[in-house]
């Protein structure tokens, strides 16, 4: 069978060169739903962390509160407080599919290794669609209007919502850990290359942490491949441990670790920072998280089960042909506008990386 097998193909490459027809179609079937639901599962599980599914259009982010206790005396009744720091968000939602189809001679002499091969697609086409329209949700820094049409009853939906992005040093004014609110950005960009005297992570990590609801946990900043050795090449990074490597006594090693999350491996820690290299980031555009502030995005989908995830249909037009579709609906927009920062490197200005202005195409 091919190098690469769907989930629900497991068990079957002893079958590969048999025809469906004679394994089953049924029990093909069965193969590429299993496919389908697990690939869903594994996807909802890589993006726990960042993203929190929903199947709301708009929303009302609540901030954490500002202020201090109120004095009183040994005869003191305080008063009731109402909490108002608060800001609007919204999620679009979008469909994206892939189809391939058989005739009566093709649907006859198909066999199990090239069902598993048509899958084992259509899955990478639904991942690379998620990477892209997960990443234009942050890297897009100008809000824009998505027009809702479908509610959440088969009703009308809200109209024209206004999908927003990170702070953006718009009108909304956020709370700071030393007191009071202001406005912010969190795209920064820096002319200079990566080196120990244009070392990007310190103000990262300070412009995440002056966010009092994002304490708590670890900042994970994902690079693209084209920055880890300028990284790598920094004074203050400390690497991960090689377990198949014996370290000297003189060598600093890290002892915590971290999930790499989206990326492919886990570098090290810079300015407390942990450092995961992501190959699918486009050059030069870095993105950090601040997991103590829970998830970034919300993906929204439809409320009706058998619309979410990643899911087959088949359909026949003619009684000849047949297609199977693989089917996603979804939609993803920034809840936590000062949960993440996107750091441009090689630029001192921000710009939205070529191929992530939101909404996208496809």
């Amino acid at each position: 069978m091919a190098n690469t097998l769907a989930y629900g193909f497991i068990g079957l490459e002893e079958l590969s060169k048999e025809r469906v027809n004679t394994v089953g179609v049924p029990r093909i079937w069965d193969a590429i739903m299993q496919s389908a639901a697990e690939h869903t599962r594994q996807v909802n599980e890589l993006m726990a962390s960042f993203v929190e599914r929903t199947t709301e259009a708009k929303q009302r982010f609540q901030q954490p509160g500002a202020g201090t206790l109120q004095p009183i005396d040994e005869w003191g009744v305080p008063q009731p407080v109402r909490e108002e720091g608060y800001y609007d968000v919204a999620y679009p939602i979008q469909g994206g599919a892939h189809a391939w189809g058989t005739n009566r001679v093709s649907r006859a002499l198909m066999t199990v290794k090239e069902a598993n091969r048509q899958t084992v697609e259509a899955i990478r086409r639904d991942a690379d669609w998620i990477r892209r329209h997960l990443l234009a949700a942050v890297f897009d820094n100008v809000s824009w209007t998505f027009n809702d049409r479908v509610g959440a009853n088969g009703n009308d939906g809200l109209g024209s919502i206004t999908i927003e992005p990170l702070a953006n040093g718009d009108t909304v004014a956020y709370l700071k850990t030393s007191g009071g609110t202001a406005t912010d950005t969190h795209y920064l960009a820096q002319a200079s290359a990566i080196d120990d005297s244009n070392d990007p992570f310190d103000d990262i990590y300070t412009e995440l942490m002056e966010h009092p609801g994002n304490a708590g946990g670890a900042v994970v900043v994902y690079v693209p491949t084209n920055l880890t050795s300028t990284i790598e090449a920094l004074t203050a990074f400390v690497p991960v441990a090689d377990p198949e490597i014996a370290y000297g006594a003189s060598t600093d090693l890290l002892r915590g670790s971290i999930s790499a999350g989206f990326g492919q491996e886990v570098l090290g820690r810079v300015d407390k920072c942990w450092i995961v290299e992501w190959q699918n980031l486009p050059d030069n555009y870095m993105l950090a998280h601040a997991q103590g502030g829970g998830p970034v995005l919300k993906m929204r989908e439809y409320p009706a089960p058998e619309l979410q995830g990643f899911f087959p249909e088949d359909h026949s037009p003619n009684g000849n042909l047949e297609v199977l579709r693989m089917i996603r609906y979804a939609g993803f927009g920034v809840v936590n506008r000062t949960g993440a920062v996107v750091y441009r490197i090689g630029n001192g200005s921000y710009g939205i990386p070529s191929g992530y202005d939101a909404p996208l195409a496809v």
